[in-house]
């Protein structure tokens, strides 16, 4: 009878999504040890072949880095996610990003993220490879399932 005061349950999309268009590769393969030894955590990279990042996960934008180099996004089920763009980027000061979403706004796959110059990150000698971390999660929780060619918006794995 009074049923429409329960909560309904919120239903978690568990998939992880390409974050852009390039070759998909193991987190142990990308050329940083901090990421390739996952002192960061878990997860996988992709080398894009144009700028434009999209959310990994659905969720909501936790944290943006000043530098706009990396932004935390919190899954629906509390899951931290970093999408941490290019390597050594941090000492660019922000100039090659351009961001769309702001601290607080929920995303998805088809959520855009930020623009990445990467002319300009290429001429400042750094790699591109847009890195998606999730901090804290057990090794056995992440199955990835990707292609070497992705396309943005295409699931690549899930969180269990």
């Amino acid at each position: 009878m009074f049923d429409f005061f329960k909560k309904k349950p919120v239903e978690n999309d568990h998939n992880i999504y390409a974050p852009a268009t390039g070759v998909f590769m193991p987190i142990a393969e990308v050329p940083d040890d901090v990421f390739s030894q996952k002192m960061m955590g878990d997860g996988f990279a992709v080398v894009p072949d144009e700028g434009t990042i999209f959310s990994p996960v659905s969720g909501t934008v936790a944290s943006i880095f000043p530098t706009k180099h990396a932004i935390g996004i919190k899954t629906d089920d509390e899951r931290d996610v970093i999408v941490h763009m290019g390597i050594e980027t941090v000492d660019l000061g922000g100039s090659p990003f351009e961001l769309y979403v702001k601290v607080g706004n929920k995303v998805n796959s088809k959520t855009k993220l930020a623009k990445m110059d990467l002319a300009e990150i290429a001429k400042e000698e750094r790699d591109n490879h847009v890195i998606v971390v999730f901090p804290e999660l057990p090794a056995d929780k992440l199955e990835l399932s990707s292609n070497e060619q992705v396309s943005y918006g295409n699931r690549v794995g899930t969180l269990l």
